[in-house]
């Protein structure tokens, strides 16, 4: 009897255990970079700089500022895989996948649109694109 039991326990574990994803497979950590310009990004991201700080250093520096997009995870999952560490210099934006794929759709367009118009917009269009795909492909439609 004790073995019957002992099996059926390990049994719920194990299908439980199947049937959760991990925090990796519910998000993709990109760059800041990779939703382009800080004044496109800006509204979404915040600023380029640490988040703790008042303002960006008076010399010019990278900031290794990430941003996870995430579907179907909570905020406290998305803090504790990846929290917030100003020691470490760790700063994390959260963006919603749906936020983040209508920032894309919207500012690729607006990009474009801007280029027809004779602004030099380079390859950011294609960049944003690209940034997008990963997005999808990580995190499905």
């Amino acid at each position: 009897m004790k073995q019957i039991l002992l099996i059926v326990i390990t049994s719920v574990f194990l299908i439980s255990g199947c049937t959760q994803s991990s925090i990796e497979d519910k998000t993709l950590v990109l760059p800041y970079k990779a939703f382009g310009p800080p004044s496109m990004s800006g509204h979404l991201l915040g600023v380029e700089w640490f988040q703790w700080q008042s303002h960006g250093d008076s010399r010019p520096r990278e900031y290794p500022v990430k941003v996870v997009v995430y579907k179907d995870a909570s905020l406290e999952e998305l803090e504790a895989a990846y929290p917030i560490d100003e020691a470490l210099e760790k700063d994390f934006r959260y963006v919603e996948y749906t936020a983040a794929i209508n920032y894309f759709d919207k500012n690729v367009h607006e990009v474009e649109e801007m280029a027809k118009e004779g602004f030099p917009m380079g390859d950011l269009s294609n960049e944003l694109e690209e940034a997008k795909s990963l997005i999808v492909e990580a995190l499905g439609k």
